[in-house]
């Protein structure tokens, strides 16, 4: 009797097994049903995906947008093989998700705030995985659907009251910093005075845009070194005091220039220019810290790309 039980089983499961059906399975025969989804992306954020690349152009805090659906991509694609193994297990209550994702494009939309219409897509995006692939493929490409989240341009209301505060703050700190360093300067809100020249830390100095490229990048980063979460909290923590820092220091720099050898070294292409160099400079310290944080925590399993 226990054999035969043993053998049912068997049976069962080779059945089960046989009926199974992979992602790369269903492509074959269902490949034309994606491009249904495609289209009602396509046609539903047409206008924002037209506003979110003018803000990528012409906004440079979001210049790093364009990197982010790219980066996207190549995750998903480094992940194919993994994909196409994943079993197939549509789930009807998907489409509850993607009815939620509509109503938050248009409560967006008739707002007229860009973030909460924008941030939609993703929602959409897991809704359509879940109602066509089921769980086990939302699993696969939830990293790379949410951080898609650091192409869309924060709203307006967030964006300046994190400013403002940073404008302040490395104008202080970039004064004390001259004063270690015995230069007389004088500070009045966000702007320093000195003998020869007058800075004012604007929001363009406030290092909001170092510090969303370089939290991007943090986050990216534990998950293609496959840190463990705690790492990759402690990680994403670190880009602000980073981008802060190398921004204090760029403020400094400019000040010092501008007073000593003229107002031209530092503004234009060499303030710029300074501003890459100590970008790269945070982009290295990031990556050192990420090395440190895996050394004391080695990652438990690897990334599947």
């Amino acid at each position: 009797m226990a054999s035969i039980l043993i053998a049912h089983k068997a049976i069962t499961a080779s059945s089960n097994a046989e009926n199974k059906t992979t992602v790369s399975m269903w492509l074959q025969d269902n490949l034309w049903q994606l491009a249904i989804p495609v289209a009602l992306i396509l046609f539903l954020y047409r206008h924002a995906f037209v506003k979110l690349v003018d803000d990528w152009v012409n906004d440079p805090n979001y210049t790093h947008g364009f990197v982010v659906p790219l980066a996207s991509i190549w995750i998903v694609w480094s992940m194919r093989r993994t994909l196409a193994r994943t079993e197939v297990e549509a789930k009807t209550w998907g489409l509850l998700v993607i009815a939620f994702a509509l109503l938050q494009l248009l409560a967006g939309t008739l707002g007229a705030e860009n973030f909460v219409a924008n941030s939609s897509l993703l929602v959409l995006l897991a809704g359509l995985t879940i109602s066509i692939f089921g769980m086990r493929m939302l699993r696969h490409l939830l990293f790379p659907i949410a951080w898609l989240i650091f192409m869309i341009p924060l709203p307006a209301i967030i964006f300046y009251s994190i400013t403002f505060p940073l404008q302040l703050l490395a104008s202080r700190m970039a004064s004390g910093l001259l004063d270690v360093l015995r230069i007389t300067n004088l500070r009045e809100g966000n702007v320093m005075y000195f003998s020869h020249y007058t800075i004012g830390v604007v929001e363009a100095c406030s290092g909001i845009r170092s510090l969303i490229t370089l939290l991007a990048f943090a986050v990216l980063l534990g998950y293609i070194r496959s840190m463990r979460i705690w790492a990759r909290i402690v990680l994403a923590a670190c880009t602000v005091p980073v981008a802060l820092i190398f921004n204090v220091v760029r403020v400094a720099s400019a000040g010092v220039l501008g007073n000593y050898l003229g107002e031209r070294w530092a503004e234009g292409t060499f303030h710029a220019a300074t501003g890459i160099v100590l970008f790269l400079g945070g982009l290295s310290v990031i990556a050192l810290i990420s090395t440190v944080l895996i050394r004391w925590s080695p990652p438990s399993k690897a990334v599947a790309i």
